[in-house]
């Protein structure tokens, strides 16, 4: 089946997304560092944050889980010119790949890399940041439901909130998985559940080039 989901993807990217030399210039300068691509997105999911983006006009984008910065490349096409990107990424060695990365793309957006994990960057800053438009949300999977109540204190009315990976494969229904990132991802499931500052909210699962997997979409209030 996995040949078949990847070949599905192969047939869709090769009609539907058109090339584009940045994010080609980023797979490949993170190939050449010796970095898996598989701990980036889809070029079908990208063009799926890109189209929910456009669609929605944002102008700020929040991203939890920089890698090598491909997601971000995705994310800035879809945004004006004076867009704005804070992407957060706790591995040094990641984050260094990333930086790399967004500088060879030149990009018009501006794009503010900041290392460290997460829940601490966010809550370190300043009490009169901006809310965010678009919210994606890709990093360790223990701390989602942390993540979510620190996205709901950037978020206005109509932010987008998208949680990567929450399906895992089934895992999350296995009872007898107990590993951090899977109860994790089981948190955010019931902290999303009827959550007074979440107006709608679902999840989709995913095969694909990436596996059996998903991801969870939520509107703020």
């Amino acid at each position: 089946m996995q040949q078949m989901w990847t070949d599905i993807d192969s047939f869709i990217d090769s009609h539907l997304i058109p090339e584009d030399q940045i994010l080609k210039q980023t797979l490949e300068n993170t190939e050449n560092h010796g970095f898996p691509d598989h701990l980036a997105v889809a070029p079908n999911q990208g063009m799926l944050l890109q189209m929910l983006i456009q669609m929605n006009q944002c102008k700020r984008v929040l991203e939890l889980g920089t890698f090598a910065a491909y997601s971000t490349m995705w994310l800035a096409r879809a945004l004006p010119d004076d867009g704005y990107i804070l992407t957060i990424e706790g591995r040094d060695t990641h984050a260094a790949m990333g930086q790399e990365n967004i500088d060879r793309a030149q990009l018009k957006q501006k794009v503010d890399l900041k290392v460290g994990r997460a829940a601490d960057v966010l809550r370190n800053l300043p009490e009169d940041t901006e809310a965010f438009d678009f919210i994606f949300i890709d990093a360790d999977k223990q701390s989602y439901p942390e993540y979510l109540e620190l996205s709901l204190k950037l978020s206005h009315s109509g932010t987008i909130i998208f949680l990567d990976n929450v399906i895992r494969a089934g895992a999350i229904i296995d009872k007898s998985n107990k590993k951090p990132s899977i109860e994790g991802i089981r948190e955010m499931f019931v902290a999303m559940q009827n959550h007074p500052q979440i107006l709608s909210c679902t999840a989709l699962q995913t095969v694909g080039s990436k596996g059996h997997d998903g991801f969870a979409l939520a509107i703020v209030k």
